[in-house]
């Protein structure tokens, strides 16, 4: 399995693009499912997620209220890999599989038990990869 990308909750986008060493912004728009703005920027290996939650009922708004930062992980996998991890590995699913417009993807997330939130992302249906992008 291979990192997607890390993701951050951030209270402004664009206050934090400001500080990146790297920032090639590759996607950005506004999520209806996430209640939030997203931006995806290139790495070498992988890609960072901006998350900037824009109301309370966003899924990231009581973190937000913590702190912010470091998120999750994401993972590419099948759907089938997923499940099957999600069940030997004793996670709790939070999320179904859900359409993400940022990634033009279905991903679903799950916590582990190290009490960490993890996305994985469907590699079978039209993921953005970074290879997309030369």
């Amino acid at each position: 399995m291979k990192i997607h990308h890390i993701g951050y909750v951030v209270k402004s986008i664009e206050k934090y693009k400001k500080n990146l060493i790297i920032d090639e912004v590759v996607k950005e728009l506004y999520d209806e499912t996430q209640k939030a703005d997203l931006a995806l920027i290139k790495l070498e290996n992988t890609f960072i997620e901006l998350i900037e939650p824009k109301s309370k009922e966003s899924f990231t708004y009581n973190f937000l209220q913590k702190g912010g930062g470091y998120h999750h992980l994401c993972f590419e996998t099948s759907k089938e890999e997923a499940e099957q991890l999600i069940q030997d590995k004793k996670m709790i699913k939070v999320l179904e599989w859900v359409y993400a417009p940022l990634l033009d993807a279905d991903v679903c997330f799950a916590y582990n038990r190290n009490r960490e939130v993890v996305e994985f992302v469907n590699i079978i249906s039209k993921t953005l990869h970074l290879n997309s992008f030369k």
